[in-house]
């Protein structure tokens, strides 16, 4: 009887695994059925590969009685859940690689597998390939010698492609790693060294590799998102070599001893998307295999492989300082504290409503007036209510303070929380001055926790597609970068009294500086010059600023509590221009080449104090994620932008002549 196949997902990967049994005889290999979250697209797919049945949830797969082995085809954070779901409905699986996230997730999928007696595979398929089989058996005979150096690389430029919480290693490293895996038998390493290059959203962008084994034997691998390498592995012996030409992932050419072997793949009858697709047939023919002899894993890659492959995963991805949020996976919402009553603290509260509670609750408030906080707490339907910051530094059940007192104050509040155990959320500008962010940085340093400024505009989604389009050099190389804000606020009492931390630069100018900061990837620039208009108060009331960077780039900003600007952000490129239309501090459209796309905040339930406001639940989000990976800093707005910011501000300040008492403190 044929091999009865279910395939979970309808996407390029399953359309893919599914040409390949294509190849196969339809006496050993049948696809019964398909499911997709969407009906519609598993019926699509189901006409698409001739298949009787498609579903719209994996449950109904998973409860088809005709299926013999479910090859899952999600995106690996999904594959834990997948797994488990057929595994625990007596379903043999063919799971695509990575395996799952971590070393702990694969451990539940075997021992899963394990308790309901069924056949769980990762799907390394290069394993399979003829190619890989001749490799082995050339080991087993020691055709080389003995083996003392394996290096493999695999890049290819995926940037525009890759899906969070995608990287290097898991993508595309594996490849490599399980490549190593096999000529040395499946031996853990004895050390492991990492160096790599990480994106702003925390994965791996270029990694390289040097694995040390027992008896002096070495492998290295390098693995890139970003760029083109020669996708091809070496494995060095005493009495010769043995190159597995590109692609080294699905081979189909090696040299052994410059001798030129060839195992092409029969052609597909399908367009495919990816290489060599229809070699996907030998680990369908190895589950049939398994299958046939009663087997629960693969004696060419057994469970233990597949642990392995994890735990040097995981090891790498430490040491990169790269961590997903199932490596500290939590069923539990961040336990937020809200330090102050004031407009933005109201703003901040109706914007975590926005977010699943389930994620994200407030469980105290505290502010100098005890009436004020419980009012505050009765309208937020808060716990808890304080009458000063102490008692809110002392409370238990609180996973991180959102600071929201003006900044004159921030120094005190953020020490005093840091100083608590507590991580911390603070309003911009972070401090008065670079003397007072240091102060602030080294505290949380020293108690180990978490602290990240409030820069909420770079958390926007239109703030994250700036980024990745300027990664992508979409308008080549940026020249001129122009930002503005002015909005007439001097009836606001904290714009201009100087004990207050009046002035527009720390207002508002900050919010220029910190996107012309963020186009050019925190560097610093080369020149700044300054010119404004301060009041008899002693506070800047206009700015303008022009900074110069390496490679002949500029950027200028002006700020205003006096007058009502455009409030617009452009930058120019070699081949292009991105337009952020008013307001570009928390901005809802972007301009691409002139091209709009919009991309609107939530709507409120309750009235705000300042525009688009529930868009500071994206900052919120930012630290949840953070705090699940154990992250100290954020990487989209880390420690060292914070100081850079404070440092350009002060010199600006003493161009224009502005001094606060803190400088003199």
């Amino acid at each position: 009887m044929a091999i009865r196949w279910g395939i979970c997902s309808a996407g390029r990967i399953s359309h893919e695994f599914t040409v390949a049994l294509k190849t196969r005889p339809a006496e050993e290999h049948q696809i019964v059925a398909v499911a997709a979250r969407n009906l519609e697209d598993a019926e699509e797919f189901s006409r698409k590969h001739n298949i009787s049945k498609a579903y719209g949830g994996y449950e109904d797969l998973a409860a088809d009685p005709d299926i013999d082995v479910v090859y899952v085809g999600v995106i690996h954070p999904y594959h834990l859940e997948a797994c488990k779901l057929f595994t625990n409905a007596k379903k043999n699986v063919l799971c695509e690689k990575p395996l799952v996230m971590n070393a702990k997730e694969v451990k539940e999928i075997l021992d899963s597998a394990k308790k309901n007696d069924v056949l769980v595979m990762e799907a390394v398929w290069t394993r399979f390939f003829q190619a890989s089989v001749e490799i082995r058996r050339l080991l087993t005979q020691q055709y080389i010698g003995a083996v003392k150096m394996v290096r493999a690389d695999y890049g290819v430029p995926l940037l525009n492609l890759l899906r969070e919480p995608d990287g290097a290693l898991l993508d595309l490293g594996i490849y490599c790693l399980q490549v190593i895996n096999v000529v040395y038998n499946g031996e853990k390493p004895e050390s492991i060294h990492v160096s790599g290059v990480c994106m702003e959203t925390g994965v791996d962008e270029t990694v390289t590799v040097i694995l040390k084994y027992s008896r002096n034997r070495m492998a290295t691998f390098t693995c890139s998102v970003v760029v083109k390498l020669r996708n091809d592995a070496i494995i060095v012996g005493t009495e010769g070599k043995l190159q597995v030409l590109s692609p080294m992932w699905c081979p189909t050419k090696m040299l052994v001893l410059r001798k030129m072997s060839q195992n092409p793949e029969p052609e597909s009858f399908y367009t495919i998307n990816l290489t060599n697709i229809p070699g996907n047939r030998c680990e369908a023919d190895e589950v049939r295999y398994c299958l046939l002899n009663g087997l629960k894993e693969s004696p060419v890659i057994p469970l233990a492989y597949t642990l392995l492959l994890a735990e040097i995963e995981e090891e790498i991805r430490r040491q990169l300082e790269v961590a997903y949020s199932q490596d500290c996976q939590s069923n539990m919402a961040t336990r937020w504290g809200i330090c102050s009553v004031g407009k933005i603290s109201h703003d901040f509260a109706v914007a975590l409503k926005t977010l699943p509670a389930k994620d994200h609750q407030v469980v105290a408030v505290a502010a100098r007036n005890l009436e004020d906080a419980e009012e505050f707490s009765r309208k937020y339907d808060i716990a808890k209510a304080y009458g000063s910051c102490k008692e809110l530094a002392r409370d238990p059940d609180i996973d991180v303070v959102y600071v929201g007192v003006i900044h004159p104050f921030h120094l005190k509040a953020c020490k005093l929380f840091t100083s608590a155990k507590k991580n911390v959320l603070c309003e911009k500008p972070l401090a008065m001055n670079t003397k007072e962010v240091k102060e602030i940085l080294d505290s949380a340093q020293k108690n180990d926790v978490f602290l990240m400024e409030a820069v909420w505009t770079r958390f926007f989604p239109v703030s994250v597609e700036i980024r990745k389009l300027l990664a992508q050099e979409y308008i080549g190389e940026v020249k001129m970068v122009r930002a503005d804000f002015g909005v007439p606020v001097l009836h606001v009492p904290k714009s201009f009294q100087k004990e207050l931390g009046g002035g527009a630069l720390l207002d508002l100018g900050i919010h220029c500086l910190q996107f012309i900061n963020m186009v050019y990837n925190r560097e610093k620039p080369e020149s700044i010059q300054a010119s404004g208009v301060y009041r008899e108060t002693g506070v800047d009331e206009t700015v303008t600023v022009i900074l110069k960077y390496s490679r002949n780039r500029m950027a200028t900003f002006t700020c205003s509590a006096l007058v009502q600007l455009h409030n617009d952000a452009i930058i120019v490129g070699t081949k292009g221009i991105i337009q952020v239309p008013p307001p570009m501090w928390c901005p809802t459209s972007l301009v691409v080449n002139g091209m709009e796309t919009h991309y609107p905040v939530p709507e409120s339930y309750l009235p705000l104090n300042f525009t688009n406001s529930t868009g500071m639940r994206y900052e919120a989000e930012e630290v949840r994620q953070c705090l699940l990976k154990g992250l100290k800093e954020s990487k989209v707005m880390p420690h060292a932008d914070s100081l850079l910011l404070a440092e350009i501000e002060d010199e600006i300040r003493r161009q224009v002549g502005v001094v606060y008492s803190q400088d003199s403190q």
